[in-house]
Order: C-alpha cells, then sequence, then structure tokens
C-alpha cells in the first residue's frame, strides 16, 4: 500500500494549500477554501507524471476521507471539489514561487519520458474574479501609488446632508462621498473608482473633517467602499482630531516595540493546527491579527493574517511573543511565519531553535 500524506503549504482562518506526498514523492496540491457551517470548495490537481495509475485510485479515498473530515469538523453544509490528474498547462507565479515549484519538479522522478512544457508568467496583479470592466479599475489604482493628493468638491447640500466628488491630481473624479448629519455625529459613504490604499482613504477622511468646524461635531464614521464592497471602516472622535499631531509625534518617538502592548491569546487548538489572537493594548485592546500555526511537525509554519499591516519591528515583536507561546505547548526545530495584510503577503521571518533555546 502506497504511503499518502498531506504537507501543508499554507494555512488561514478560512482555506489551505497542502502538498500531497505518495511514497515520499511529491504527486500534486490540495486547495481548499472553506466557511465554517456553511460551504467549501477546492480542487485537487494529480500530475500524471509523477502519480503512478497503480496509486491513484489509493490517493483518492485518501483525499476524500480527508475532505469529509474537514467537512464534518466544520460543520459545512455544501462542498464541491474538483479533481484532475494531469500535467500543468501552466503557472501564473513569482519568480519566488516559481523557482519554489521547478525545483520541486526537479526533484521528483518521472514515472516515464514525456516531456511538459511549462510556461512561466510573472505578474504582480492580484487575481479576484477579474473581468475584463474591472481591468481599467485596478490599473487605476495601481498608477496612483505615491500619487496622494485629492480635492473635495460639494455637489449637493441639504440641511442634513452633503455630498462631494472626490478627484485626484489629474482632476480625474476617483470616489463619491455622500454623508448623513446627526446633530454633533457625521456619518457616510465613500465610494471609490479604485481599490484605495490606507493612506489614500485616510488622506481624504482628512479632507472631509476639515470642512467641518470641529466645535460642532464629535464624531465621524467612514465606510469606504469599493465594487459594492465595504473595505474598511474608520471612526474618529473630537479627541482623536484634536490630538492627530501630537499622536504623530509620540508615534515617531515610539521607535522600540513595546512587549506589553501584545497579547497572543489562542482561541483554537485542532490538534495539528493552533489558532491565535493578538490584541494591542493601544489600538483599544482589540485584536489586530489572526495567527494559525500548523504544528504537525517539529518544522512549525505559520501565518499571520493582520487587520492592521504595522512596520517590520512590531510585526518581528509579534512573531517573537507568537514563538513564546508556541514554546509553551510544542518542541520544535524552526518556525517559518508568513505575515499578509489583506491577502498580500507583507513579510516573512524564520526562527530557528539555536536562536531561542
Amino acid at each position: 500500500m502506497a504511503g499518502i500524506l498531506l504537507r501543508p503549504d499554507l494555512k488561514t482562518a478560512g482555506g489551505e494549500v497542502c502538498d500531497i506526498m505518495c511514497n515520499e514523492e511529491y504527486v500534486g496540491t490540495l486547495t481548499l477554501v472553506y466557511r465554517e457551517s456553511d460551504r467549501l470548495t477546492g480542487s485537487v490537481q494529480l500530475e500524471q507524471q509523477s502519480l503512478a495509475e497503480a496509486d491513484k485510485q489509493q490517493v483518492y479515498v485518501y483525499l476524500q476521507t480527508y475532505i469529509q473530515n474537514v467537512t464534518d469538523s466544520l460543520g459545512i453544509r455544501e462542498y464541491e471539489v474538483f479533481v484532475t490528474y494531469s500535467d500543468y498547462d501552466f503557472i501564473i507565479a513569482t519568480d519566488h514561487t516559481m523557482a519554489d515549484s521547478a525545483q520541486r519538479e526537479a526533484d521528483t522522478p518521472q514515472l516515464h519520458d514525456d516531456e511538459v512544457d511549462y510556461e512561466w508568467v510573472r505578474d504582480e496583479t492580484r487575481y479576484n474574479d477579474i473581468d475584463q470592466e474591472q481591468q481599467d479599475e485596478m490599473t487605476m489604482g495601481q498608477e496612483r501609488k505615491g500619487k496622494i493628493g485629492f480635492e473635495l468638491v460639494i455637489v449637493a447640500e441639504k440641511r442634513n446632508q452633503v455630498s462631494y466628488h472626490i478627484y485626484d491630481k489629474e482632476s480625474e473624479l476617483v470616489g463619491e462621498a455622500n454623508l448623513q448629519i446627526f446633530g454633533s455625529e457625521i456619518v457616510g459613504d465613500v465610494e471609490w473608482k479604485f481599490d484605495p490604499f490606507e493612506d489614500e482613504m485616510d488622506d481624504v477622511s482628512e479632507l472631509i473633517i476639515a470642512d467641518f468646524d470641529e466645535d460642532e461635531v464629535d464624531t465621524f464614521i467612514f465606510n469606504m467602499n469599493f465594487n459594492g464592497e465595504t473595505i474598511d471602516t474608520i471612526e474618529l472622535t473630537h479627541i482623536d482630531v484634536l490630538n492627530s499631531e501630537e499622536t504623530f509625534w509620540s508615534d515617531i518617538e515610539a521607535l522600540n516595540p513595546n512587549r506589553d502592548d501584545y497579547t497572543i491569546v489562542m482561541a483554537r487548538d485542532d490538534g495539528d493546527t493552533l489558532t491565535y489572537e493578538i490584541y494591542q493594548q493601544s489600538y483599544g485592546g482589540l485584536p489586530i491579527g489572526t495567527a494559525t500555526v500548523d504544528v504537525s511537525q517539529r518544522q512549525l509554519t505559520g501565518f499571520i493574517d493582520f487587520r492592521e499591516p504595522s512596520d517590520s519591528d512590531d510585526r518581528e515583536l509579534i512573531a517573537t511573543l507568537l514563538l513564546e507561546e508556541l514554546d509553551k505547548e510544542n518542541e520544535y526545530d524552526t518556525f517559518n511565519v508568513s505575515m499578509l495584510y489583506r491577502n498580500k503577503l507583507i513579510d516573512e521571518i524564520l526562527f530557528e531553535t539555536d536562536q531561542l533555546h
């Protein structure tokens, strides 16, 4: 009987990617995306040139059992996983991922002499169900990086409502803001024509705040929307506005991150996978990220999904604090942690045992 196992490559709270190993050789990839108590979808890509026909059925049974266990543990009501047994047509990847895949392919023994042509495409664009109509919006968003600077123009104003058009430096319409005035509270939506950067959202918020009398407004709440979805909510009080400059300089002075500012709390133990919530006191004691760690082997791997990106020093401190928590639960040789913000890799840190023991 063939020795079959799954080697985790990527795990988050909402999905996972695993290498499929058969007789200690890579034979394919399992990809699952799920929402607890709701739905699971995914795919199994088996490499025909690596997996012998005699072992294929055993791999199918193993994967079907694994997927059934996942759906049972998460209470999934609907699931659908597509299985293919063929060579790749082509792979879209960054240079780093391409090199890893090429090395893995080179290390895998070939079961026949058929040659496979791979077409490697490098593309920094994020792929989220892109259609032709959305490509122009994405291009506009990318070109704006480093060009922050907007102008507000009032297009409608009533007793308790005001609407703005937002223009960039090239006088292009990039968004619309519709605000409601409830006494001393301003609440509204900012509809963007592209997926904005954090600095761009902050810039527009500051322009709107400056258009109101600070003595008459106590609270601002802005929902930042793009493509029909709310991507961020900015809430500021009168005290926040008055102290913004003071806060800026205090942040500059605080060059070294404070260990006491962060708390790591285990939220879930699924045996081979541990989930932690990361809290920051200066962020109001609210969670700023979720860490998911695979502890099935002595080479620990994990991912931290940040709600706010923070800076590299803070991320390194958070990773260290997380490792200290893991040290209470497991023995390990290495710990590789990737850090994500809005599903984009922003940092990666590798710890080795010699550094901490």
